[in-house]
């Protein structure tokens, strides 16, 4: 006996006498699991559906029992809506019988994530169309199977174009096939990149050198005096020469030299209007071949190279580096030489560099305000080139909005200064969706001074690893809510005179961390330009982090700065700030039992 069908799946929630069922984790309508007419119970409790709203809403008569939220409950399948005529059940559980097999796929529809829970059974397979995701049903439970689509073949790639799963674009002569990881579309990523491509069919090796193919060349044993004027040779046949071609006959035999002048060519018989001879005597075996037109650049020309007995003249001619000999080089010719040997400039005196993003060119020396250079990294990518020895650098830069700076170790005892507009810092910007100032994992003295830093999603100055940092008359206008100042891992960061300028919050303005960091004031004064908020701290020191500011100040001027004043933990501290209250914000400070604020 067949029993009385019925689903279950997710739980309920009902007012007392009301009319709307809430469901959690169900899916009335969209699958057919529920019909007007059907019978909704929980508990003793048994009412009919009068209509079904969508996949979490139901319209009952009004509910008999009490309150009910997270409850459990059966739909029992019993509406008219249900039964068909004798012959359409017939053919319907034809229909049935042929699906209900292991082996067919229950469909996904394109606005369900996961199949639905009460459908399918172990072993059964769901697919989704649209997308090509399949799932697999072991133990009661849908389990992800990954992604089967075929191949969309979109020609070249174009990196403006948005690829998805299963998408094949060609690269440099490479086909590859789209494998990312997961069922997000995305544009821009250029192969070949492991994250997102896989080769599909690479281009092919160089294949092997073909035969050479026949020449111009050819012998002779004509017997004739080396010397201005017409040459007739008597050849071998089938030689390819043109008529007014330019051929050299060179003696093998009898003679030494050569004859070289337009040629014209009949049969076996070879004429050469000679107006270019080397050599004396009378040759009796000849070897014939095409010439270049004559010069100023040939070697038989009485100019540049024809002196071969002099090497260092020749290589002077031709703009040559000696390494045989003394040789005197201009400034770019040195420059250039050191260059190609992979040698350092050696600075003798302390240099400025130019960088203007409006006018200046990365292809420029930079050396001067109208050879500027267009970026700030491409000045410091220079300077890390150089062997600065004892000296300084300072580069000048233009007002402007510019992109990221990464700091670099360059090697030399000097100290390098980015220098922008102490007057109005908010005229030369540096935004950045990263870091908009940060240092690699180096060494080295930097003082960055007039500039306003932004970045949009990491922290306005990032310093770490040894290198040392001074900021001076500086602005703080990050969007993102993560760190203004923050310095890590070694990093020794100075703020220094009375200009900062604070204008966005986020976690907090200082975080001096992450490996005994250190930050040091000196007579700084940090002037708030907006009201600002710090999830986190105003100052936050952990990992041995260590900040010394007696000498820092901070000047609301009206505004307000909303947060915890200090958190200091993990072997961290502080000296010379005194009173609970130096920091600003609303929230009193705390230090760890590790940590010492001071």
């Amino acid at each position: 006996m067949t029993a009385l069908n019925s689903y279950s799946t997710g739980t309920v929630a009902v007012s007392a006498d009301g009319t709307t069922v809430t469901g959690t984790s169900t899916i009335w309508a969209s699958a057919g699991n529920v019909k007007p007419g059907d019978l909704f119970q929980s508990g003793h409790y048994v009412v009919p559906i009068t209509d079904v709203t969508d996949d979490t809403h139901l319209v009952i008569t009004p509910w008999p029992g009490s309150t009910l939220s997270g409850a459990s409950y059966t739909i029992w399948k019993v509406s008219q809506q249900r039964i068909v005529g004798e012959t359409y059940a017939r053919d319907v559980d034809k229909i049935v019988g042929a699906l209900n097999t292991s082996g067919f796929f229950v469909f996904v529809d394109i606005n369900q994530t996961v199949p639905d829970p009460s459908l399918g059974d172990d072993g059964q397979y769901a697919f989704q169309p649209t997308t090509g995701k399949t799932w697999v049903k072991a133990a009661g439970v849908w389990t992800f199977l990954g992604i089967y689509k075929g191949l969309r073949f979109r020609g070249a790639y174009d990196n403006a174009a948005t690829y998805s799963y299963g998408d094949v674009q060609t690269t440099s002569g490479s086909s590859y096939i789209y494998i990312y990881i997961n069922a997000t579309p995305s544009a821009g990523h250029t192969a070949p990149n492991a994250t997102y491509w896989q080769v599909l069919a690479a281009k092919g090796d160089p294949g092997a050198t073909g035969p050479t193919g026949a020449g111009y060349g050819g012998t002779s044993t004509t017997s004739l005096l080396i010397g201005t004027g017409s040459k007739v040779f008597t050849t071998q046949a089938g030689l390819a020469y043109t008529n007014g071609a330019r051929v050299r006959a060179s003696a093998t035999a009898g003679a030494t030299g050569w004859v070289e002048g337009v040629a014209t060519y009949s049969g076996t018989t070879l004429t050469i209007t000679s107006d270019k001879t080397s050599g004396s005597g009378t040759g009796t075996a000849w070897n014939l071949n095409l010439a270049g037109e004559p010069g100023v650049g040939d070697l038989s020309s009485a100019n540049n190279l024809s002196d071969l007995t002099n090497k260092l003249t020749s290589t002077n001619n031709l703009q040559a580096v000696s390494f045989g000999g003394g040789q005197s080089l201009n400034a770019a010719q040195k420059t250039q030489a050191q260059i190609n040997a992979g040698v350092r400039t050696v600075l003798t005196a302390s240099a400025n560099y130019y960088v203007n993003g409006s006018t200046g060119s990365d292809s420029n020396d930079g050396l001067s305000s109208g050879a500027a250079f267009a970026t700030l990294q491409k000045a410091m990518d220079v300077i890390a080139a150089l062997d600065c020895s004892t000296f300084d650098l300072a580069v000048n830069v233009a007002n402007g909005t510019y992109a990221a700076l990464v700091l670099k170790s360059y090697l030399g005892s000097g100290a390098v200064t980015f220098q922008g507009n102490n007057a109005s810092p908010s005229s030369v910007v540096i935004s950045a969706s990263g870091a908009a100032l940060s240092t690699t994992a180096v060494g080295g003295r930097f003082t960055v001074s007039g500039f306003r830093v932004q970045s949009s999603t990491a922290q306005d100055v990032a310093v770490s690893s040894a290198t040392s940092v001074t900021l001076q008359n500086m602005e703080y206008n990050g969007s993102s809510a993560n760190f203004r100042i923050y310095a890590n891992s070694g990093g020794l960061l100075t703020c220094a005179g009375a200009s900062h300028k604070v204008l966005t919050g986020g976690i907090g303005l200082f975080l001096v961390g992450d490996g005994a960091a250190k930050l040091t004031t000196s007579s700084s004064t940090f002037t708030f330009g907006a009201n600002v908020t710090y999830s986190g701290a105003t100052f936050t020191a952990r990992r041995f982090g260590y900040c010394e500011c007696p000498s820092m100040t901070f000047t609301l001027g009206g505004f307000t700065v909303t947060g915890q004043r200090h958190a200091i933990a993990q072997c961290s501290g502080t000296a010379g700030a005194g009173v609970s209250t130096f920091f600003p914000g609303t929230v009193g400070g705390t230090t760890d039992a590790t940590s010492f604020f001071g």
